[in-house]
């Protein structure tokens, strides 16, 4: 049984996230940021431009000593296109390099944003005015962005969409939580670029009721000089109780045994 409560110290726990930063990358406005507005896009537009979503996560409320056992997103489509619209699957994509947020919104033509400053998201650029830009305009795999997908979903009209735990996935958060500095979050990227109207307007963590929301499931466990302690401390726990059982045993064994004396060659009691 001690063993067992040893066992029962790796605890499971689950945190439920919202980004740390969303954005879009606009194709038809290369220099524009949309990072504060209620909504980010992905998909191709009627026009045949592309956009791409990114967003990121910060990890810092799970321990650093969990094991990560599960990762879903959950993703909310706000709005189709209204002439038409192509249903597709979309990619998570792990990020390879940092970039900025950003804080533009806009009301004039919407999912355009407006004319990026210093240190925010584009097409063209990671960190507009600062010389740093994509590897190619919007990216490309395998450099700025993980050419797999880590999780995939087919995405329709507006709706909840879960983009499942698989392996991979679960790999990127672990591999974040131990090295922080290579968390760059996710490019939300249609699998049919080429198809128009696909594009997706999807909430972003400016819209306090469709947020993006990642659930983490993970169990914490025990650092090794932790867990050989407490071992040893079961296990002499477990020894003692087996020494007090013997001798509890051997004294009511003495016990038992009556006396006995022989007289005139019989055994008496």
């Amino acid at each position: 049984m001690l063993l067992g409560s040893v066992a029962a110290t790796v605890l499971g726990d689950e945190v439920v996230l919202t980004p740390s930063a969303d954005t879009t990358l606009i194709e038809v406005a290369p220099n524009n940021n949309l990072g504060g507005q209620t909504y980010f896009n992905s998909g191709t537009t009627q026009n045949g431009t592309r956009n791409r979503g990114l967003l990121q996560f910060d990890l810092s409320q799970i321990p650093q000593n969990a094991a990560i056992s599960s990762v879903d997103l959950y993703l909310e489509v706000v709005h189709v296109p209204s002439c038409g619209n192509a249903p597709s699957d979309f990619g998570l994509h792990p990020v390879l390099a940092p970039w900025g947020e950003g804080n533009k919104s806009t009301t004039l033509s919407p999912g355009q944003g407006a004319p990026a400053t210093a240190g925010e998201a584009t097409w063209n650029d990671r960190f507009a005015l600062m010389a740093q830009p994509w590897s190619v305009p919007g990216g490309a795999p395998g450099v700025d962005y993980a050419a797999a997908a880590s999780s995939d979903q087919y995405i329709y009209g507006p709706d909840q969409y879960q983009f499942a735990s698989r392996p991979q996935l679960v790999a990127d958060v672990q591999g974040w939580l131990n090295n922080p500095k290579s968390n760059f979050g996710w490019m939300l990227i249609t699998e049919s670029e080429d198809t128009r109207f696909t594009a997706r307007r999807f909430g972003s963590r400016e819209d306090p009721n469709n947020a993006p929301l990642l659930d983490v499931q993970y169990v914490l466990v025990p650092e090794p000089r932790t867990f050989m302690l407490w071992g040893a401390g079961a296990l002499l726990a477990i020894g003692g109780a087996k020494l007090r059982k013997r001798e509890t045993a051997r004294k009511r064994g003495s016990a038992a045994v009556p006396k006995c004396n022989y007289s005139g060659g019989r055994l008496n009691r």
